[in-house]
């Protein structure tokens, strides 16, 4: 469905995660579960970053509701390819928009999430 009409209808923050984090053996921090406060119910997190978002997410006051990877984003790149990308989080706000967020990890923004860049500024608040 169109990015504009999924917006308007789809409520992102009941969705469950499109894409599963995979486990990966000899990393330093595994995925996980918050209990959140404000959704009264679990929130999945990948990494240590991702889980200090929600925390945040969660202790702001004007957060009504969030998820995890509850929607795969598609479009067609420059050379004409399909492009996906899964958003990390997702925040609805008391004043009804949205917030698709990706939580980068420490110094740079990946080069795969850097190159996704230019379309994600072009997006409409949800």
């Amino acid at each position: 469905m169109p990015w504009g009409e999924a917006a308007g209808v789809v409520r992102l923050e009941d969705c469950g995660p499109v894409r599963p984090f995979p486990l990966r053996s000899g990393r330093r921090f595994a995925p996980g579960w918050w209990w959140s406060a404000t959704t009264g119910r679990l929130v999945h997190y990948r990494s240590g970053v991702m889980r200090t978002q929600v925390m945040l997410l969660d202790r702001d006051p004007s957060v009504m509701a969030m998820a995890c990877r509850p929607v795969d984003l598609s479009w067609r790149g420059s050379e004409g390819t399909v492009v996906s990308h899964a958003p990390h989080l997702m925040a609805r706000f008391s004043d009804g928009g949205g917030l698709l967020l990706d939580c980068a990890g420490r110094g740079e923004i990946s080069p795969r999430l850097r190159d996704l860049r230019g379309p994600w500024c072009r997006m409409r608040r949800i």
